[in-house]
């Protein structure tokens, strides 16, 4: 016989794996079941398939894959997974994305405590933890598979914002290491297109397109590489330092 504990913790699996049963209005589109207590904005749609854009060329994307996303906009579902969780801006397991924040779709922002977040790259990354699973399957996957967080992490903050050339990977790295020059302390990074993002997870994002713009990597080969975060931290200074020098010459 199942005890009350057991009654309980079936019961929160139950509603975590079905959150229809917790939002009063669903909308289905080609690949995604929205789910949501107020009206869908039209934006939002739109940046979900921008994000999709995102995702789409990673080396983990699925066409073939539907996946839910959940507003936090009245229903008791975010705070339910919350609960579970942690605090966060967002969170991704199994096939679900679920927002813990205002969507401000149209000022394509995300809103939580405060800080603003770009919604469509956070649509993006975590949209990427999805077809992370789905790619590698539950046990090779985080947190069972306990990759280092700037190797997992990062990967869906790569995809999410698409570095397209070394160039391009310099001037982000100049503008962390200013950041951390003016205020040591904060974990915020305030962004040029007036959002914020977490100063650990740009690094991580940083460390990444390294690995795979630099490098050459794939993400398969990324988390099999053993090098650890603070070596492939130096690598990458000292590539930017030859970079550097190189351009004087």
């Amino acid at each position: 016989m199942l005890t009350s504990s057991g009654l309980l913790a079936a019961g929160l699996v139950v509603l975590l794996l079905n959150p229809s049963l917790l939002y009063a209005h669903e909308t289905v589109t080609s690949h995604y079941t929205i789910y949501h207590n107020q009206p869908l904005a039209p934006a939002f749609e739109q940046r979900l398939a921008q994000a999709r854009a995102l995702v789409g060329p990673s080396e983990v994307f699925d066409r073939g894959l539907r996946l839910e996303v959940c507003l936090h906009d009245g229903s008791p579902y975010p705070r339910l997974v919350q609960a579970v969780w942690g605090p966060a801006f967002a969170w991704a397991f199994y096939n679900k994305v679920v927002l813990n924040g205002e969507a401000q779709a149209t000022a394509n922002q995300l809103i939580f405590r405060d800080y603003p977040w770009n919604l469509t790259r956070l649509l993006a990354h975590e949209l990427t933890h999805c077809y992370q699973l789905h790619h590698l399957g539950l046990w090779r996957s985080n947190p069972l598979a306990r990759y280092p967080g700037w190797q997992w992490q990062g990967y869906a903050e790569y995809v999410a914002r698409q570095p397209s050339s070394p160039p391009t990977l310099r001037q982000h790295l100049a503008y962390l290491q200013q950041a951390e020059q003016t205020a040591l302390s904060q974990w915020e990074l305030r962004l040029p297109d007036g959002t914020s993002t977490s100063r650990e997870y740009f690094q991580y994002f940083l460390l990444t397109a390294y690995c795979l713009n630099v490098k050459h990597q794939t993400f398969a080969q990324v988390l099999r590489d053993t090098t650890s975060q603070e070596a492939t931290y130096q690598q990458l200074l000292q590539w930017n330092a030859a970079q550097q020098a190189a351009g004087k010459r």
